[in-house]
């Protein structure tokens, strides 16, 4: 009887009505063109042997292929071949944003649209039967006997991560991998997972800020990686597990709660049922997430199959902004109890129709909804927000966002703080436009005995010291006064035997001139690995964003002057991330207002690291804009006369 019923059901399939096909197996046929039979010889090919758990493991993949592809083109192509020739060279650093912008000046076909091509279109059937055995060819490992088969279907299953071009990855990361978990002590989930990324952490890891292309790469390229975006290598990790049968996914934050931009890591599902954060190559299970907590807003984990509990699945003919409309994304911020999420109502400040509201946090490029909730009147509902991050309720229509009610910040008790503008007003004195980098505090420490020195020999053998760094210096521009007014033909910085450079701006005067004095570069330094561009010449560039940098310490770098001088004072700036006020800007100083930003003014620096301001209504919400360069700004509160970056 069951194989009558399956030839019945092959042969409605293959009718124009296929009316007894599931929805989803359903729209796959009927997007597959000519391989339509193809995808039915997958199916066929189980029934023959009469393999039921096979069958729905293929069914699955089928019912959820319809909307998967790829890009392929020239520009892909060619693509591929720059970077597959890079991933050969071996070294221990790479300049990146100069391998880019290599490729980006040489390559023909970059400009070129690609061209999509759909899995239901081009995969065969051989290619889902050789995933499908090799997939169920390691389940039932000590690793991933707590699978469900429904669980194994998405952890396990899957023949692709991402966008990328399909390939036969699993043998192949397979005789890798594998051999790293013959041990006896290895027993679970997380056990296998650390014992791979171990050998992935030996890797050199090089993260790139942005792709010539925002494409996923291959499985194959990415076996020989050596850079690329937190995506690549979450992406690795998980075709190295995958293969091997160990329950690891790829999960999103879609946007930082303090900074402009998201996050992608992996995850492993235990064998107790419980999820462990990680990041490929980087960070062992637990030890990632944790250094970004402050900031999660969300966390979103991505699916094969689609999820009823997804608002694509859920908002009918509302209009939904794009995030959302993806249905293999699920929430899972509940996964991950130390974030203290919350679950919160929201005023929205007016009635509405829709059935959806949003939460929403700053872009200077816009506010980015990474939540969603229902609305209940003038409220709406939202659950397992991130705390101590500033939020915007909004709704959605048109295909535009309309901010409603006042901006809040959310603490980790669910309590909730609106920002509403007040008739008093404040001034105050403004010296950065975005939050202090926290990742540069080591330097100040490590300046300390760095010295500026001139000379009359160009072997600086007869130095004399016109300044040394007694005290930690900050990241503002400073001014400091000679120790000595005599003429010197050579001036330079001399690094403490604790740092490598890290000088970004000197500025040497004479007595009398506000021109900084001009002159050959000179140095003594190895070339650094990290910023192999970055010699003694980027200190007199007038960039403060390049600094100079060797891979020796105690290395020094100068100028041989046009005749000896006396130097007055010296003006300097440490490496830093040049988000300071800068004089010559142009500066835009807002604050939120019933949806909207509402301007204070431009102004036009006369000073570095100092913008002042009147008229400032306090308990606002502030942004301040630079028209002139940079693209890091985010909003900002005054509370007890000390700004607060969120």
């Amino acid at each position: 009887m069951k194989h009558y019923l399956y030839i019945l059901f092959t042969i409605l399939l293959a009718s124009c009505q296929m009316k007894t096909a599931a929805p989803g197996i359903e729209e796959a046929l009927s997007r597959a063109g000519d391989n339509r039979g193809e995808l039915l010889r997958v199916l066929q090919h189980y029934e023959e042997r009469g393999d039921s758990l096979k069958l729905r493991a293929a069914e699955f993949l089928i019912g959820n292929m319809a909307d998967k592809g790829y890009l392929t083109g020239r520009g892909i192509d060619e693509y591929y071949h720059f970077i597959d020739s890079v991933y050969q060279i071996k070294q221990p650093e790479y300049d990146i944003p100069y391998l880019y912008g290599t490729f980006r000046q040489q390559a023909k076909y970059l400009k070129e649209k690609p061209i999509p091509a759909w899995d239901t279109q081009t995969l065969s059937a051989d290619y889902l039967i050789q995933n499908i055995d090799e997939a169920f060819a390691v389940w039932n490992r000590p690793w991933n006997q707590h699978l469900t088969f429904e669980e194994f279907c998405e952890w396990v299953l899957p023949y692709r991560v991402g966008t990328e071009i399909p390939e036969t990855w699993r043998t192949l990361y397979r005789e890798r991998f594998e051999p790293l978990l013959l041990n006896d002590s290895i027993q679970t989930a997380k056990q296998a997972c650390e014992a791979i990324n171990n050998e992935l952490i030996k890797l050199p890891i090089h993260i790139a800020e942005d792709a010539v292309l925002p494409i996923d790469l291959r499985a194959s390229t990415l076996l020989n990686m050596k850079f690329g975006l937190c995506n690549d290598y979450a992406n690795l990790a998980v075709y190295a597990m995958r293969a091997a049968g160990i329950p690891v996914g790829i999960e999103t934050v879609p946007h930082w709660g303090d900074e402009n931009r998201g996050h992608i890591f992996n995850v492993v599902y235990d064998n107790d049922g419980t999820y462990h954060d990680f990041s490929g190559g980087e960070h062992n299970p637990d030890e990632h997430l944790v250094h970004f907590r402050p900031k999660i807003t969300k966390i979103y984990k991505r699916t094969f199959g689609k999820h009823p509990a997804s608002l694509a699945m859920q908002h009918g003919n509302e209009d939904i902004p794009d995030f959302f409309q993806d249905a293999y994304r699920i929430d899972v911020t509940d996964d991950y109890p130390f974030i203290q999420a919350q679950d919160i109502t929201v005023d929205l400040q007016a009635a509405t129709k829709r059935q959806f509201a949003y939460l929403c946090v700053f872009n200077p490029n816009g506010w980015v909804p990474v939540a969603w909730g229902k609305v209940k009147g003038e409220q709406a509902e939202f659950k397992a927000i991130g705390p101590k991050i500033i939020y915007h309720a909004a709704l959605f229509a048109d295909g535009k966002l309309q901010l409603t009610g006042y901006p809040f910040l959310l603490d980790t008790l669910g309590q909730i703080t609106y920002f509403k503008p007040q008739a008093e007003a404040m001034e105050y004195t403004l010296e950065r436009k975005y939050r202090d980098a926290y990742y540069l505090n080591y330097l100040p420490p490590i300046m300390v005995g760095g010295k500026f020195q001139g000379a009359n020999q160009p072997d600086f053998s007869d130095a004399v010291t016109l300044y040394a760094f007694t005290e930690e210096p900050n990241f503002k521009y400073t001014t400091v006064e000679s120790a000595t007014s005599k003429p010197f033909k050579y001036v330079r910085y001399q690094a403490s035997p604790n740092t490598t450079g890290n000088i970004a701006e000197l500025e040497f005067y004479a007595e009398g001139s506000d021109t900084p004095l001009k002159g050959k570069v000179i140095g003594d330094y190895k070339p650094s690995l990290a910023y192999p561009r970055y010699g003694a010449q980027v200190m007199f560039d007038g960039d403060p964003l390049t600094f100079f940098h060797s891979s020796d310490s105690a290395s020094w770098g100068g100028l041989e002057l046009e005749q000896p001088t006396a130097i007055n004072k010296i003006r300097y700036i440490i490496r830093n991330d040049d988000n300071g006020i800068r004089k010559g800007h142009e500066y835009e100083l807002f604050y939120m207002k019933d949806g909207e930003w509402v301007s204070l003014g431009k102004q036009t620096a006369t000073e570095d690291d100092r913008l002042f301001y009147q008229n400032m209504p306090k308990g606002a919400l502030y942004w301040l804009r630079d028209y002139t360069k940079g693209k890091e700004e985010r909003i900002f509160i005054i509370e007890n006369n000390q700004v607060k970056w969120y």
